[in-house]
């Protein structure tokens, strides 16, 4: 086999249709053709055939990684579903993932520090949401865990949890004037509890916040 004529595809001109011996084999990208240093009058094997429709196969898989990262930084996770999803090998995949990770576009603790950095920055949350919202991106439990050190702590939680219940405090008593104090300390520790606050976190500021009010609710966990 031979190839007779490699010609710019009409749609893509960036693109070449390689022909041989006069008959359409394949379509290949500039980085491919430049790789195998494919010309007119080689002899094209089916190992390189094959080699070419793998080196293609792995470029197309590299394309669709870096199309998602553009929408947002990625778990590793993320990436491998992605491609999964889309039908490509698992050595594409890993190889696809492998450089990404040399080229530094795909780290999973440089994810998680950001990740946890602008959630906070939008909305304070807990230690425990923000380690179920990161697991369920795939970050290991190790990176979690040492990520979460860095940006929480007892005290900076519990700060963000009663700025949080003032403001839930404030609105409510707006909305609902007459509701019995015991009653909105229950719904602020269900709101923090459904923010991810520890039930440690939720009893100090609920003692803060209602410090007059029996504490019926200690010893249990808001749902």
């Amino acid at each position: 086999m031979r190839i007779t004529s490699i010609t710019p595809q009409e749609r893509n001109p960036s693109r070449r249709n390689i022909f041989v011996d006069g008959q359409f084999a394949l379509g290949v990208g500039p980085e491919t053709l430049l790789r195998f240093g494919l010309r007119t009058g080689d002899e094209l094997t089916p190992a390189l055939l094959q080699q070419l429709e793998q080196a293609e196969e792995l470029v197309s898989a590299h394309a669709a990684a870096m199309r998602f990262l553009g929408v947002r930084p990625r778990t590793e996770k993320e990436i491998r579903d992605k491609l999964r999803e889309k039908e490509y090998g698992d050595e594409e995949i890993q190889r696809t993932i492998a450089s990404l990770k040399a080229a530094r576009l795909l780290d999973d603790a440089e994810f998680a520090r950001a990740y946890v950095s602008d959630q906070l920055a939008k909305k304070p949350a807990g230690a425990l949401l923000l380690r179920r919202k990161l697991l369920l991106l795939g970050v290991s439990k190790d990176i979690i865990e040492e990520t979460l050190k860095g940006f929480l702590g007892p005290e900076a939680d519990e700060q963000r949890a009663l700025s949080l219940a003032r403001d839930f405090v404030r609105k409510s008593r707006a909305l609902r004037p007459n509701e019995v104090e015991v009653k909105l300390r229950q719904r602020t520790s269900t709101f923090l509890g459904r923010r991810g606050f520890t039930w440690d976190v939720i009893r100090a500021v609920s003692k803060t916040l209602f410090s007059h009010t029996e504490d019926d609710t200690d010893g249990q966990s808001p749902e």
